[in-house]
Order: structure tokens, then sequence, then C-alpha cells
């Protein structure tokens, strides 16, 4: 009975050991909570998408996600991340796994995985809900699917136009661009209803709000029926106002940039300069021009092509993602908004996007 006694003490202990380890290690999780993420894709059908995470001191973290959670692969294709500083999580929407992934936004442990979607892309909270955009196949309409962040289900879906991609809450409505068409549709939250389509130029992507609370869509432009570039790309400037009026125009202004670019774009601190992308150029035009800059601000003679853009909104540093043709790890070149070089860092596969704390 006493050798029973102490065997079973032994175990006790053992156990206890375990389960401390186990609560250490979670209690040295190490805390995100300055600095900027890169969404690093990863390549297509290899599930080795990641977020980077770039600190002040210009450090790099590498697979953030994987680190917190036994090196669990994030997924494949990792489109976005939208964090919530409000629930204080990151929403990681990973568009060939068909699912979110939510995680503590400052230590990037799992919290939960959304399923049911189909090729989602970008996601947004707004009034306790999330709003996430799914293409649902090359084929289909796309839509918006409406996240109940409570229990994390699907409660309903609202259809739009084909390619549902950039999704955006502003006054009070939410703006989606229409990737495989010309579309923006506008959709009321509290009847879940598309209460307007706004035809803005040939495969619409992101948007910016500018210093007069305006609204603009970066369109990349089509191709002929060999695949030919039309050199249509277009930054179109959108009135919320008129938003809500089926029958009102709620285009202000549109700027032909008479060459196809990456729909993707950013804006200054001030919000009254846009920089977007072609290639390896980078180009900047006030919101108050009518005509597209006639030369690039530069052009990195050293970037494979760029793949996602971004300005942080505390310094106006501007962030450019090099995906490197996605053979091995991508770099994030970052430059003064006069477009003086500062550095360049090496980041995950396929670095596309960033987000700023």
């Amino acid at each position: 009975m006493k050798n029973l006694r102490c065997y079973l003490l032994v175990l006790l202990a053992a156990f206890s050991f375990t389960f401390s380890s186990c609560d250490d290690d979670d209690d040295k999780l190490k805390s995100y909570d300055d600095g900027i993420f890169v969404v690093n894709e990863g390549n297509f059908g290899d599930a080795d998408g990641t977020i980077s995470h770039i600190d002040e001191d210009g450090n790099v973290s590498q697979d953030l996600f994987g680190k917190a959670n036994k090196k669990e692969a994030l997924g494949d294709v990792v489109q976005s991340m939208v964090i919530d500083d409000d629930a204080d999580l990151a929403y990681i929407v990973i568009n060939n796994d068909n699912k979110i992934e939510v995680a503590n936004a400052h230590t990037f442990k799992s919290v939960h995985t959304i399923t049911g979607l189909a090729l989602p892309r970008y996601f947004t909270t707004f009034n306790g809900k999330g709003y996430v955009t799914e293409w649902v196949s090359f084929v289909d309409v796309g839509r918006v699917s409406i996240i109940d962040l409570t229990d994390y289900t699907v409660e309903e879906s609202i259809t739009t136009d084909y390619g549902s991609e950039n999704i955006i809450a502003h006054e009070g409505e939410l703006y989606v661009s229409n990737n495989f068409s010309n579309t923006v549709s506008v959709i009321d939250p509290t009847t879940k209803e598309v209460i307007k389509t706004i035809e803005v130029g040939t495969a619409p992507g992101a948007f910016v709000v500018d210093e007069d609370n305006m609204l603009w869509v970066v369109c990349g432009g089509g191709t002929d029926s060999e695949w030919n570039p039309l050199n249509d790309g277009k930054l179109v400037q959108i009135d919320p106002s008129e938003s809500d009026d089926e029958e009102s125009n709620s285009v202000l202004k549109t700027i032909e940039l008479n060459v196809n670019v990456t729909a993707k774009m950013a804006i200054n601190k001030a919000k009254d300069k846009i920089y977007y992308y072609k290639g390896k150029s980078v180009y900047a035009m006030s919101i108050a021009d009518t005509e597209a800059p006639a030369e690039a601000l530069f052009t990195e003679a050293t970037a494979t092509s760029f793949y996602g853009i971004g300005i942080d909104p505390e310094n106006d540093m501007l962030y450019l993602a090099d995906s490197k043709a996605f053979v091995g790890n991508g770099a994030v070149y970052r430059y003064s908004l006069t477009g003086t070089f500062i550095d360049q860092l090496a980041v995950g596969r396929g670095p596309n996007s960033f987000v700023f704390e």
C-alpha cells in the first residue's frame, strides 16, 4: 500500500508538471503589440501561407500562427487579415481552404475556425457582425456572408456580383468591389440588401477613403479575347452621400490610368495622395488631379514584381511586397513617400498585404 501511495504521488506530480509546463508555454507566448503585420499568402496548393511581423526596429518574426499553435499550418492561400481592436482578435481569411482563422490579436493563439465558406477573400466587422466576401466559384455570382461573432456561424448571405472582392464599411453602409465585373455593390446592413450597384471600371479591387470622406476604388483593367491587356485601368471616386439613391450618379470622378494595374492601392496619412503600382513601378497621384501621372514616382530595379502595397498611418512609411514569383520567400521594400529607399526585409512566401497596428 505504501508503494502504491508513493507511485500515485509521483504520478500526480508528473501530471501537475505537464499541465504547468503547458500553462507556462502559453504564458510565454510572444506578444506582438507594436509594429506591422505582413500577410504571406503562400504558394497555391502548398498550404504554406503565414503571417510575419516587423517590429519598430525592423526585426522580422516569421509564422506567428504556427509558433503560437504547435507549428500548425495556417492554410492554403492566406488572402487577407483584419484586426478587431475592440475584441483583440485577428480574423485571417484563407481562400483555398474556405475558412477564417480567428486568433488572439496579440499572441496569435487560435480561438476558433469559421467554416462553411466558398473561396473567401476579405473580411470586415460592423456593428457587432462580421462580413466576408466570397467568390463562391469562377462561374457563380459572388456574395457577402454575415458572421455571428458570438458563435462564429454564418447567419445568411447577400448576393452581389461576380468576383465579390474587397469590402469596406463607410458611412453606415458596406461597399463591395466585384472583381470579375465592373461594379461596386452597396449593401444596407440593416435590411441586408444591395441597395445600389455602381458601375466603375473593369476588375475593381481595393478601396480607400480620402480627406473629404469620399471613397476611391482602383480598377485593374481588362483583357481582350487573347488575354492582351486593354490598358484601361482606372481610379474612381465615389460620393457616399448618393449611395442610397439608385437613380443618382455616385461617381464623382474617373481617372484613366492608361495601363492595366494591380487592383491594390494605399493612401497617405493626410489622405490627399493615392499610391498604386504596376510591375516594379510605383505611381503617386493627388486626389485633386484630373489626370494620371505621366511618369512613375520610382521603379525598383531589384524587385521581381510588386504584389502588395501599404502606408503606415503613423509615420507615412511606404511598404511594398514582392512575391519573388513565389520561388522561395518574398521581400518587403520600405520607402519614404517621395520614393527614397529605406530598406529591404525578408518575410514569408508570397507577401500580398499589410496590417498596421
